[in-house]
């Protein structure tokens, strides 16, 4: 609750009390609540809502907020009304206004600071925006940390003249009090840094608040305390310390330089003879002596003597602040604080039509901040001089016209916000980001759309801008509206998506059929990019929680044929496969223009660098042809790092090919028919000429002329530079590059199989059972196949197989036996392939199978009777994945047999310690290495965490981990279910067709939810499809990662995490 804690009898303790505002969430985290309370101009007490928690909560109006995780808001001080300011954040803590009215936050996890704009929409764990986009940052680095809290802008003027205009804030984590000095474009702030403000080496140093004090000293609030995570040990371990905390007051110490030493400064002798400059801290009691404070240079005593005034002698004090002279004076501070105490306390508003039209810009701010209130006065007469300020020389004054528009929205107001629109510098992001919003408020008025069209003629650049924005218009008019734009302008292929989704899910159904018969005509030669508009359009009908019509479903169909007829493997001239030995990646192969040494640019090459892809590793071979005496080609790349030698991991052969007796089994590649490669079917080969331009390679082949053979390209670097190779120009043109790249191939037969399952596209099924029994189809293609034909013919033992499938680690023949049963919807031998599944299986595959099964009733039982026949380890049952879906889908008297079959047998979380207490022994930081650890981190962390700006934002960004140290890094790693976050409990969601699915709840998409699962990516479930939907105490984050990474490579693992601790001392 917030409560309002009064003393009246002089003694400094409270005698009354009254509950303002509650309950506020408190239930599921108590690290991040409510707090950061701070005075604003308006006379609202404004607040941040902190990590994780629900609040629902209501002023005595009756107006609701309701707030989940980081969020500001801002609550009257009489407790008849809450306001919600912003969206978003992840761990808001610490808030602070400058001279000219603007609010700054700090946060853990998004951004150390932003300035926050009403409304605006923040970066949080996996939360949306509103359309517009996300509200712009004003920081571009971290501070080396995650826990940052407190901030103060420095408005006074006794520090020197570097220290103004400068941003401080509490980091926790490094027991620092970091900088910034703030420059601006337009109206938008950047953050600078500079060094450290406060450097201790107190470990226990844990600024956790900083104020801007009244006597011009900064003040911090210092946690002290050794143990600052939450979750880092148990709440209740001994070496918290829970009696000790301390203030810390800075006041600059010499000469200033500037003096403005007025009756409410004093100056003192220090110690060092130097002159010691400060306010008194205290201030004076007489009205006029507080309204003479609302000049001081010090923010902090303006706001409160403004709030003095208000609070203390309210309309008492209107007939001398409205005769006070301000308006004559050079002093700006005085007007601005004095024409806001008038408009609180009911004042002459013609205050305000003066302040509008005042020479300096900082007044004419202040006034549109206070007609963009709720309560302000407005009319024609304001509107009229707030649209003239919209082309006002400040950038900051158009920014707030632009934010009053915005809270008084009236159709007249659209075209000079349009004109203000383009006429504003790009760079000015933060009124950028405020005009579009204003914008986006007209145009969600009853109508504003239709009108608009019908009455107006715009311009391109007009209805550029209107689409823009229209994204974030839930209605059917904007729907409509991105219908006809984009078939009368060409977008970017991202822009085009997110205009079609917005269109699927608010245009009329009707409009639905001319939108896929618009895209199919308009897109027909672009097969990936309809593709990608249609998943578009899938979503929006998702979220909208309806059925497709006839056009789209059609065009659906349409595209699951043609995707399925280009990569048909009879068409083909290439084929991939991992390079054997080694951890399967993403297929690198693509094609791409690069030039050669004989000055030719314009040609294409098979290359194995993909965007962000050096690491990545493959084989690639192609159609067998006749070998001519000669064969030249050109061939760039490299084969490690040019001052170390060749690795010879990077190399093009050809082989002489020899029919082989039996075909590859399922998924294993290697060609339509070309053999497995051996030395002595090896007829020349080359290696990279470690150099970015292609050079020419030419082969003397006269003894094999007139043979079969085929090109075999092997990236075998897993390295993370210089480790990639580019082939093409082959002369004679026995082989071509292809028209399109063959990493896309794979990608096509999924995207076809999950189409089919989509539209139950029963006419292509005999198409996926064949592709699934090609030894050519790309291995993860093979498991989305797989749960495909499944799904059209439900099993539950072949569904909980169907995944295997895509699984190399998975024995060829056991994969290959599941694949012919699914294609041939054998589910009489399902559970003889069940059998040999656990037998042979590794623990981490079991433990994924025994998890697939046990997300229904059926599945369920097959499983337990498994474990009590012996042939399931009984310890799986007790592996919390597995676990928490056996009682998801709740199989009779489960609880009972679980533990009957359990009954002796050794807890994973005791195996698991023992395994962290041998990889901390074994651990040698010598030994280990950082750069290698990185590329671990990159393949098995990245894509549900982020480290120095990389990476997904899944799970908890990892900025100063390396501060938990050796052991605790071992636990989170090994044992993640040990300490976890609530916020990071996943989600336990039942379904009525049996199935249970587990991740890590994201967000609501109006009629579906999203979660993400341990492979950090995004599923939407429709909400009618949901029968029960329960918290799970456990982590997302596997609990194998001991048995899938080598000890050598969790070492650097070790290293690189360890190795992003605080950062140095500047």
């Amino acid at each position: 609750n917030t409560w309002l804690l009064e003393g009246t009898d002089g003694d400094g303790k409270a005698d009354k009390q009254e509950k303002l505002y509650g309950p506020f969430g408190w239930e599921r985290d108590t690290h991040g609540m409510n707090s950061s309370f701070t005075r604003g101009f308006d006379g609202w007490l404004y607040a941040t809502h902190g990590y994780n928690n629900n609040t629902d909560v209501r002023g005595r109006d009756g107006h609701e907020v309701k707030m989940n995780s980081g969020n500001t808001y801002r609550i009257r001080l009489d407790g008849s009304r809450i306001e919600q300011n912003t969206w978003g954040q992840v761990n808001p803590f610490g808030l602070c206004f400058d001279a000219l009215g603007n609010l700054y936050s700090a946060d853990c996890h998004s951004e150390p600071v932003y300035q926050l704009l009403r409304d605006g929409y923040y970066p949080s764990f996996g939360k949306p925006h509103d359309g517009l986009g996300f509200a712009p940052p004003m920081i571009f680095h971290g501070h080396g940390s995650t826990a940052i809290s407190g901030v103060v802008y420095y408005e006074d003027d006794l520090w020197p003249e570097e220290y103004r205009n400068n941003i401080f804030t509490g980091n926790v984590m490094t027991s620092r009090v970091n900088r910034d000095a703030v420059t601006f474009t337009g109206s938008t702030p950047l953050a600078n840094e500079r060094p450290d403000f406060v450097v201790t080496d107190d470990p226990w140093f844990r600024p956790v608040n900083l104020q801007l004090g009244p006597d011009g000293a900064l003040y911090i609030a210092d946690f002290y305390n050794r143990i600052i995570g939450h979750y880092e040990v148990p709440l209740t371990h001994p070496g918290r310390d829970r009696t000790s905390g301390r203030i810390w007051r800075i006041v600059y110490v010499g000469q200033p330089s500037r003096l403005s030493l007025e009756d409410s400064t004093v100056k003192k002798k220090s110690e060092t003879g130097k002159m010691r400059v400060l306010r008194p801290a205290t201030l004076p009691n007489a009205l006029d002596d507080l309204i003479a404070e609302l000049g001081s240079p010090n923010l902090t005593r303006r706001m409160l003597a403004m709030n003095e005034i208000c609070d203390r002698f309210g309309e008492k004090a209107l007939k001398e602040l409205e005769n006070y002279q301000s308006f004559r004076s050079d002093n700006v501070y005085q007007i601005v604080h004095e024409l806001w105490t008038i408009f609180r306390l009911k004042g002459d508003v013609r205050k305000i039509s003066s302040a509008l039209v005042h020479k300096s810009p900082i007044v004419r701010t202040h006034a549109l901040r206070i007609l963009a209130e709720p309560n302000a006065p407005w009319d024609e007469r304001f509107e009229g001089l707030t649209r003239l300020l919209l082309d006002d020389s400040d950038a900051l004054v158009r920014r707030c016209a632009a934010e009053v528009f915005g809270a008084w929205p009236a159709f007249e107001n659209i075209h000079a916000l349009l004109d203000a629109l383009a006429k504003a510098d790009r760079a000015d992001t933060h009124l950028v980001y405020v005009l579009r919003k204003a914008l986006r408020d007209q145009l969600k008025l009853d109508g504003a759309l239709t009108r608009l069209v019908k009455e107006s003629r715009l311009s391109e650049q007009d209805e550029r801008a209107i689409a823009d924005v229209a994204v974030a218009v839930p209605s059917a008019g904007a729907g409509e509206f991105l219908l006809r734009h984009v078939q009368k302008y060409s977008e970017s292929k991202e822009t085009l998506a997110n205009y079609l989704r917005h269109a699927a899910r608010y245009a009329p159904e009707q409009e639905m059929d001319s939108l896929a018969a618009f895209t199919r005509a308009k897109f027909a030669d672009d097969l990936d990019f309809q593709l990608a508009l249609f998943k578009s359009v899938q979503q929006g009908t998702e979220q909208r929680g309806a059925a497709f019509g006839a056009g789209v479903h059609d065009w659906g169909a349409d595209l699951a044929q043609r995707l399925l007829d280009s990569a048909d493997a009879k068409a083909l001239d290439w084929s991939t496969t991992p390079v054997e030995g080694m951890a399967n990646t993403a297929n690198p192969w693509f094609i791409q223009r690069r030039v050669s040494a004989d000055g030719e640019k314009r040609s294409w090459f098979l290359c194995s660098l993909p965007p962000g892809g050096e690491s990545l590793t493959g084989v690639l071979r192609s159609k067998p042809f006749v070998i001519p005496a000669k064969l030249a080609f050109f061939l760039a790349g490299h084969d490690g790092y040019p001052d170390k030698p060749a690795q010879k991991r990077n190399v093009v052969r050809l082989r002489l090919f020899r029919s082989p007796s039996t075909r590859d089994p399922v998924g294993a590649g290697g060609g339509k028919s070309v053999a497995i490669a051996s030395q002595d079917n090896l007829a020349a080969e080359t290696f990279p000429p470690r150099n970015d331009t292609a050079q020419l390679v030419t082969w003397d082949l006269g003894p094999f002329a007139g043979r079969q053979g085929y090109f075999e390209i092997t990236d075998g670097d897993d390295g993370n530079a210089y480790a990639w190779l580019a082939i093409g120009r082959f002369d004679p043109p026995v082989v071509t590059v292809p028209k399109f790249s063959p990493n896309l191939i794979g990608h096509r037969q999924q995207a076809a199989a999950e189409l089919v399952r989509a539209l139950s596209l029963t006419e292509l099924e005999p198409r996926l059972a064949a592709a699934l029994a090609n030894p050519t189809t790309d291995i993860g293609a093979c498991g989305a196949i797989a749960k495909t034909l499944v799904a059209l013919h439900p099993d539950e033992i072949l569904a909980a197989l169907a995944p295997l499938v895509g699984e190399h680690a998975v024995p060829i023949n056991l994969r290959k036996w599941i694949a012919q049963a699914i294609a041939g919807s054998k589910s009489s031998e399902s559970q003889d392939i069940l059998n040999e599944a656990f037998r042979t299986l590794t623990r981490r595959l079991q433990v994924e199978l025994a998890t697939s099964l046990a997300s229904n009733a059926a599945g369920a039982e097959h499983l337990l009777r498994l474990a009590a026949e012996g042939r399931v380890p009984a310890a799986i049952l007790l592996e919390r994945a597995v676990k928490d879906k056996l009682l998801a889908s709740k199989p009779a008297n489960v609880n009972e047999r679980i533990a009957q079959l359990t009954k002796g047998v050794a807890a994973p979380s005791s195996e698991l310690q023992k395994l962290i207490d041998e990889r901390r022994t074994a651990f040698h930081p010598k030994k280990a290495s950082a750069p290698r650890g990185e590329k671990v981190f990159t393949s098995n962390c990245q894509p549900c965490h982020q480290i120095d700006g990389a990476g997904n934002v899944v799970g908890p960004q990892l900025d100063g981990v390396g501060g938990r140290g050796l052991e605790r890094l071992l636990e989170d790693v090994l044992d993640p279910n040990r300490n976890v976050d609530p916020a990071f409990h996943t989600t336990m969601v039942s379904l009525k067709d049996g199935d249970v699915q587990s991740g890590l709840f994201r967000r609501e998409e109006g009629e579906a939810i999203v979660l993400a699962n341990s492979a950090g990516k995004e599923v939407s479930i429709p909400k009618k499809d949901i029968v029960e939907r329960r918290a799970s105490t456990t982590s997302l984050m596997p609990e194998n990662f001991g048995e899938i990474i080598s000890p050598a490579d969790f070492d650097d693992l070790m290293a690189f995490l360890l190795a992003h601790g605080p950062k140095p001392t500047k």
